[in-house]
């Protein structure tokens, strides 16, 4: 009877699986264990991960009112950019092309991928993830077709009212900030595209970039 897999070994299987993308039967040969108990492996180590992290607090997405002002209060301490409840961004994880529909997934950098789009606080933490889109897709596509733009466009995660920033009479929307690969939405800041702008808007996209920095 064959000895258990040790829990170093199934780390050790999974992490394989994702960094190299080898097919899970070229890893059973590897490691000489059946194809079938190398997939239990993979989803049972993913789940004791996110199990793990879970209870860690290490992907808290802010419920309260409050928690997002006050992610926003660190950024403008941190990063001297007012209102901003996240700095969102995508990632292309690249992957082995399906053997059907391998073209929804062959990207801009002609290799095939799914994208990660996530949004994180002024510490660099993730706060919120979306993951599996196409990585045919742009970021700002994927943005308005996934759950997480939803929620976000349809004020379902507890965003706090508009209001005034600082002394001044503005009042500000609560934002996430982006890059050009986004629209300009509601709640959604991108910087100016123009480059023969006037200073006040290179200011302007000088404070977002820095804000950005995070993600």
């Amino acid at each position: 009877m064959r000895d258990p897999v040790s829990p170093s070994e199934r780390l050790a299987v999974t992490l394989r699986f994702f960094v190299t993308g080898d097919a899970q039967c070229t890893i059973a040969a590897s490691y000489r264990i059946s194809a079938s108990t190398i997939s239990r492996i993979i989803s049972e180590t993913c789940a004791a991960i996110w199990t793990s992290l879970k209870e860690r607090n290490f992907l808290h997405v802010p419920s309260e009112n409050q928690e997002r002002k006050t992610i926003a209060k660190e950024f403008e301490n941190m990063w001297n950019f007012p209102h901003v409840k996240g700095a969102i961004d995508g990632k292309h994880i690249v992957m082995q092309a399906p053997h059907i529909g391998g073209s929804e997934y062959f990207n801009y950098k002609k290799t095939h991928s799914i994208v990660l789009l996530a949004v994180c606080n002024a510490t660099y933490q993730f706060t919120m993830v979306d993951i599996g889109d196409s990585g045919r897709q742009s970021d700002g596509s994927v943005f308005n077709n996934c759950s997480l733009g939803y929620a976000i466009e349809n004020n379902k995660l507890n965003i706090p009212d508009p209001e005034y920033i600082g002394n001044s009479e503005k009042v500000l929307l609560y934002v996430l900030v982006a890059d050009d690969a986004f629209g300009l939405k509601r709640h959604m800041m991108k910087p100016y595209s123009n480059q023969n702008i006037p200073l006040d808007q290179k200011i302007f996209n000088y404070r977002l970039s820095r804000a950005r920095r995070v993600i």
